[in-house]
């Protein structure tokens, strides 16, 4: 009786090295190139207005292709961070950005005039900032914005 060993089967060995296969990395590339998979980017920054910080106001990053619009309450030092909602962050692209701030309301409110008269509301508080800064079709600020932390600067002047 012969003792013979079976024969074992034997199998190709993949021709990737480092434990991947082509199939996977390329899929891999495929998915990273597609913008929902990139990292948010989170953005700071500073605005002032002539050379001093804006001390109140709000900044809002208009996606230029469309899509989710980031707002920033500016601080009393004229530093504001971005947010979509609750969200931190915002999408990587090009933005139009618009920045408004208006005057304190008075310590003492004006006489208000008589309910139902056509000047029955709110007042309408002056702007700080020059109105097209505030206008998405005559603002002069742009913004490009991409992946992870950035931090970006608006210097406004009332000319």
């Amino acid at each position: 009786m012969s003792h013979r060993r079976p024969r074992s089967v034997h199998r190709p060995r993949s021709k990737a090295r480092f434990g991947a296969s082509p199939t996977l990395l390329v899929l891999a590339g495929v998915l990273l190139a597609f913008p929902g998979c990139e990292q948010p980017a989170r953005v700071t920054g500073l605005v002032t207005l002539d050379g001093e910080p804006l001390t109140t106001g709000v900044i809002t990053f208009n996606p230029a292709a469309g899509g989710p619009t980031a707002y920033g309450a500016i601080g009393t030092d004229g530093r504001y961070d971005l947010r979509v909602g609750a969200a931190e962050g915002l999408a990587s692209g090009d933005y139009v950005v618009t920045v408004a701030a208006n005057a304190s309301a008075p310590a003492t409110p004006p006489e208000q005039p008589e309910a139902g008269s056509p000047d029955a509301g709110p007042p309408v508080l002056p702007l700080l900032t020059p109105e097209k800064y505030a206008d998405l079709d005559r603002t002069p600020l742009r913004a490009t914005v991409k992946g992870g932390e950035q931090t970006l600067e608006f210097h406004l002047t009332s000319q």
